[in-house]
């Protein structure tokens, strides 16, 4: 499977080009609430910028095949057509970054810089803004909710460890209901070992 990356931190950085100011931020994002939410807080924080261009890679499931689908989107915001926002998204593209999102606000500095000088701003903004953080490796997660007895605990405890399974929260009543996170690309495998190592006391509940 090809490597992918996400951005570990929120940063910024400014970019300067013949008197235009260009501020970028990149943010770590899941959904499309989340990238609200930063839109919302860039446009408070910049209501007197020239123009607000971003662009983003979403994880979009995976397909039959065990590839990961991918949605992304870019806006120029008022800047001519194809100089800020595919510019923005094409070095998410070139970093493998997916899950991330990059805004780029501009503040006109009274010199127009034409389609290939805005191209180069936009262009050069968002690599910046990518060099000034770290970038990790990134896994598409599943996130399963599972029911199980206290008999096979045990026996559960030794597939989650062996698949690295994250455990996000638990709750001990009558049985014990587990909310983890694993690699999609290991689920079928997981679930496969689950029914070779236990008997029917369990239940996934959102697969």
């Amino acid at each position: 499977m090809k490597a992918f990356y996400q951005n570990l931190n929120d940063t910024s950085a400014l970019y300067n080009q013949s008197n235009s100011k260009f501020y970028s931020y990149i943010f770590k994002v899941s959904t499309l609430d989340d990238i609200k939410i930063k839109f919302n807080y860039i446009k408070k924080n910049f209501s007197d910028s020239s123009h607000i261009c971003y662009a983003y890679r979403l994880y979009n499931g995976m397909t039959l095949l065990d590839e990961i689908n991918i949605s992304d989107f870019n806006t120029d915001a008022g800047e001519p057509r194809g100089t800020a926002g595919l510019p923005t998204l094409n070095v998410l593209k070139k970093n493998n970054l997916i899950n991330s999102c990059i805004f780029t606000v501009r503040y006109f500095g009274g010199k127009k810089l034409g389609i290939p000088g805005l191209i180069k701003a936009y262009t050069n903004s968002a690599q910046l803004v990518i060099k000034n953080n770290n970038l990790r490796l990134w896994f598409p997660q599943d996130e399963i909710h599972i029911k199980y007895s206290y008999k096979i605990e045990r026996i559960l405890n030794k597939i989650f460890k062996k698949y690295e399974v994250a455990i996000l929260n638990q709750m001990f009543n009558d049985e014990i209901f587990s909310i983890i996170n694993l690699k999609s690309t290991k689920l079928n495998q997981f679930i496969n070992e689950i029914k070779t190592h236990t008997d029917a006391a369990y239940k996934i509940i959102n697969k």
